[in-house]
């Protein structure tokens, strides 16, 4: 078998095993809540001094606080005591049902939103009055004189109306703690109920009676589902109007079909050589799933409704009509997505690594697979309708159990064969949910001949619904992924307007789609979250209060965290980073540059301006998101005791580039030689500059290096400068003649300056030369190198027409005293024995020619 084998199977009931485990051990029907260990202790109310303010107008401050919190603070107070004890009385009755927990959650759920509305008024009267309390004087001591009659009556009403509140807020904080452990209350009592049902073994399962009663039971079921529609459709007025409207569902369906179909077509065409890349592949087939599921759901949506308009429907037969469609529509659309997926049909297409015969294996198993779920979903909602016997649904749910579990081996035995598809993100890591897919399995297969029915049912429909829901999860992030790849590709639609309308290179492209790609992946994790939890038996009310508490704030110990405005201060920062480098371009191109700044200068102050707005930009997304501003004192103790242990060199360079851009003894452009480097300087960042050299390369120098070592700009004040070029000439030349010609050449060319005028310089005799060289002052010390050449050459060609020649290194040898060496050669050619004839005359003739 292929590594790849269950690369499908896997996407598609990934992580179940521990989503399973996860639900049974902590009650799928309801999310935990947290609730504090014991109530708040109340805030006894200061008791009005009656001997110092004895006619204070109690009535009148209880008016006046009402008022300002905008409600009736003690009847608001006792209808929240009412309703808490009658959810208690109700609570501890016994047998509660599913829909009594839901009704008494929503009704905690909505004081809980009253009493935080209440809070969130009375917080500021209450700090207002205490404030008003605190500036008061000191109250005289005893034996002192009395305060005068109007301080201490304003004193005992001020005392009087923050008792009042506090007692409020005290009665507040208790009813919040009764609701948070009532709501507790409700997800125990679920999380009983739903472990009980669940484990709860169903007795009889291979009992003969039940077999043989079962085909009965079911054809008696089959009569009374039969006699429902029939009296319903009996009962309906006006038959014609309801045969149109079917007609017209089924005209709606065959012309959606046909325009799907068309839809199909047009996403899916490829004309080009070669498979379609796989940002094509991801991006049509969301399209596609719709197309394929879109003529089968509108339609029951219009018939139900259009129904239910002209003649009113009873509640057993919507019943059935909503089951139907919802087997239905589920069929429709896990056929949509595993055609979709592995596209038996063509393979240029397919977005999972599959041989043709394992895609269409797969494509007609998978079919299958929800054929029977959507089925039996629909019989099995049909006899709890009719109150078939226990008996049928004991035997129709053990039956369908075991055709799952069979069908997903099926899945499972099927090899699929590795065919690497260019852009698939790999699939190595779906191996290890082979493992936990097969054990689903083989529970879904154990608990029912087991008798626990509940749990088989439970696990087999997980492994469905979870599942194809995960499957969707996995193609939208595989669509993420291929918009992603889209924006780098000129030839796609997004990648085309990117480069058009915002003038973004490859390059930016690419980087740009990360970022995009990480947003578009956790939107569809976050979307998909609920589905999962719905599917796990989580009231909708749960996750949305999950949601809330996740989003819009959440207490770790006493720091409140809010995903929500986490987020919103990083869009704020990227808005003030993106404002602050758009008022940096527009400052150099509409002021400074009309303004005729230099580039230092200009560079300096646009270098300056962007600091200060991405500091500004990074101070708003701190406050937005909650940070107080205060504590930056701390952050900037710490970061003090920080730069004494190790970060001096990196603040020394900080401080030293606010140096470099404030006294500007460099400027982006200046030709200048530091650290044994000499190049143009480049770019000031907060830490370096950077420098080019002549080679073309660049040397990132510290900033430190330009406050404390020496360096030399030869461009700080202006551009020009001084150049020296040698020159060498023949011992005879006129020196004369070689001044007036240098003088001539540096004088004529247009980069030499008339003021300081240029001059020569007569250096010495040489041995063998005359030595000259000839000083210019240039405008354009960066033209320096083109100047030389130019005046090197011109002096070149003013040498050859005045005859003036350069000097050539020669060396002459003059060898002395040569009579030994003759004698030497004579003596050695009269030794020599020379073995042919004539050999003694050729060493004479050699001899006399030494001579």
């Amino acid at each position: 078998m292929s590594v790849r084998r269950w690369a499908f199977v896997c996407s598609v009931f990934a992580l179940f095993i521990a989503m399973s485990a996860g639900a049974i051990a902590q009650s799928p029907l309801a999310l935990p809540g947290t609730a504090p260990a014991a109530p708040p202790p109340a805030q006894p109310a200061a008791p009005a001094p009656a001997a110092a303010a004895p006619n204070i107008d109690t009535a009148g401050i209880v008016r006046r606080a009402n008022q300002a919190a905008g409600v009736d603070i003690e009847a608001k107070i006792k209808s929240w005591q009412k309703a808490l004890d009658r959810l208690e009385d109700t609570l501890r009755r016994p047998g509660l049902r599913y829909s009594d927990l839901n009704l008494c959650r929503d009704e905690l759920i909505k004081l809980r939103a009253d009493t935080d509305e209440f809070s969130t008024k009375l917080e500021p009267p209450l700090t207002s009055i205490e404030d008003q309390v605190q500036k008061l004087p000191p109250a005289p001591a005893q034996g002192q004189p009395p305060e005068p009659e109007q301080v201490a009556l304003s004193r005992a009403e001020l005392n009087y109306h923050a008792g009042f509140l506090r007692s409020a807020r005290a009665a507040l904080d208790t009813a919040q703690f009764r609701i948070n452990q009532l709501i507790n209350t409700v997800q125990d009592i679920r999380r009983k109920n739903f472990t009980n049902n669940l484990f709860q073994p169903v007795p009889g399962v291979f009992s003969a009676q039940t077999w043989q009663t079962a085909p009965e039971y079911a054809r008696l079921a089959a009569v009374h589902v039969w006699t429902i529609v029939t009296d319903w459709w009996q009962s309906i007025r006006d038959q014609g109007q309801v045969l149109f409207l079917a007609g017209a569902a089924l005209v709606l369906w065959l012309v959606l079909s046909l325009l799907g179909r068309l839809g199909v077509g047009a996403l899916r065409r490829w004309k080009d050589d070669g498979d379609p890349a796989f940002w094509r592949r991801a991006s049509s087939a969301a399209g596609v799933i719709l197309l394929r599921s879109l003529p089968a759901a509108m339609p029951l949506v219009f018939l139900y409704n259009a129904i239910v308009e002209v003649q009113a429907m009873p509640d057993n037969v919507g019943w059935l009509f909503y089951s139907a469609a919802r087997s239905l529509i589920t069929i429709v659309v896990v056929n949509a997505l595993i055609s979709t997926v592995l596209s038996p049909s063509d393979h240029r297409w397919r977005l999972i690594p599959a041989s043709n015969w394992s895609a269409v294996r797969i494509s007609g198993l998978v079919f299958t697979l929800a054929l029977v779920y959507g089925a039996t979903t629909f019989v099995y909602a049909a006899t709890r309708l009719v109150q078939a016997p226990f008996s049928l649904t004991l035997a129709l749910t053990l039956t369908a159990n075991l055709i799952v579990a069979l069908l997903v081996i099926a899945i499972l035995k099927t090899p699929v064969e590795e065919k690497p598809i260019d852009g698939l993100p790999s699939l190595h890591w779906l191996r290890v949910l082979r493992l936990p897919v097969w054990l689903i399995t083989a529970g879904i297969a154990v608990t029912a001949v087991s008798g626990y029915l509940a749990l088989s049912r439970f696990m087999a429909q997980q492994l469905i619904v979870t599942g194809s829901i995960l499957a969707v999860v996995y193609l939208l992030l595989l669509w993420a992924d291929g918009f992603a790849q889209a924006m780098s590709d000129e030839t796609s639609a997004a990648g085309s307007w990117l480069k058009r309308a915002a003038m973004l290179d490859q390059s930016r492209r690419e980087r740009l789609a990360v970022p995009v790609s990480l947003v578009l992946k956790f939107i569809v994790l976050i979307c998909s979250v609920p589905l999962i939890l719905l599917q796990w038996g989580y009231p909708w009310s749960d996750i949305m209060e999950l949601y809330h508490q996740l989003f819009f704030g959440f207490h770790i110990g006493n720091t409140q965290v809010s995903l929500a405005a986490i987020l919103a201060s990083i869009v704020v920062f990227i808005l003030g980073y993106f404002a602050a480098k758009f008022f940096q371009q527009w400052l150099d191109n509409q002021i400074l540059k009309p303004a005729g700044l230099s580039g230092g200068l200009r560079d300096s102050i646009r270098t300056g301006v962007g600091y200060l707005g991405v500091s500004a930009a990074a101070l708003i997304a701190l406050s937005y998101a909650g940070f107080n501003l205060s504590n930056l004192a701390i952050v900037a103790g710490a970061f003090s005791v920080g730069i004494g242990f190790g970060l001096q060199s990196v603040v020394n360079n900080f401080v030293s580039g606010l140096i470099l851009l404030a006294e500007r003894p460099i400027k982006v452009g200046d030709l200048v030689v530091v650290g044994g480097e000499e190049g143009y300087v480049r770019k000031i960042s907060v830490r370096s500059t950077e420098i080019e050299t002549f080679d073309r390369a660049n040397v990132l120098i510290p900033n430190s290096y330009f406050i404390s070592e020496k360096v030399k700009n030869w461009t700080l004040r202006n551009s020009t400068g001084r150049i020296a070029i040698g020159v060498n000439v023949a011992h005879g030349s006129d020196p004369r003649t070689v001044r007036a010609i240098l003088l001539q050449a540096a004088q004529a060319h247009p980069n030499v300056m008339r003021s300081p005028e240029p001059f020569v310089d007569f250096e010495e005799f040489g041995a063998d030369t005359l030595n000259f060289k000839l000083y210019a002052f240039v405008y354009d010390l960066e033209k320096g190198v083109h100047t030389r050449t130019d005046l090197r050459i011109a002096i070149l060609d003013a040498f050859k027409i005045a005859g003036i020649v350069l000097p050539s290194r020669q060396t002459d040898i003059t060898m002395r005293d040569m009579d030994w060496l003759r004698d030497a050669v004579k003596l050695y050619m009269a030794n020599t024995v020379d073995g042919h004839p004539g050999g003694s005359q050729v060493h004479a003739k050699a001899a006399d020619a030494a001579e």
